[in-house]
């Protein structure tokens, strides 16, 4: 199952996401990638776990987590955006890009 939802436009989350090694790993210097802000998030289940991942208005990465269950990864994006998420609807299963499918739909 895939899940879907577009934020709210110039939401800023209560977390930051990055790419790269937390600076306690590498003395003290922080060269981590931050991924910037999310515009829609995915939820999708896969056989070790839920994933939630977060994409910027143009599809590019913005952060993913593991979650137990969709429950589990809905609450962190309560957590993370509040109010600022849309209604959650199911990718249909004829879409095979849903990153494409979901700029589509935080343009619309």
């Amino acid at each position: 199952m895939r899940m879907i939802a577009v934020l709210s436009r110039n939401v800023v989350g209560n977390t930051r996401h990055y790419m790269g090694m937390p600076p306690i790993l590498t003395g003290g210097i922080d060269y981590r990638q931050d991924l910037g802000p999310a515009r829609f998030l995915v939820i999708e289940e896969k056989p070790d776990g839920i994933f939630l991942y977060r994409y910027g208005s143009g599809g590019e990465f913005a952060g993913d987590t593991w979650h137990q269950s969709m429950d589990d990864a809905k609450h962190q994006v309560a957590f993370e955006y509040g109010d600022s998420v849309g209604d959650w609807r199911e990718v249909p299963l004829e879409i095979s890009d849903v990153i494409a499918y979901g700029v589509h739909l935080a343009k619309s």
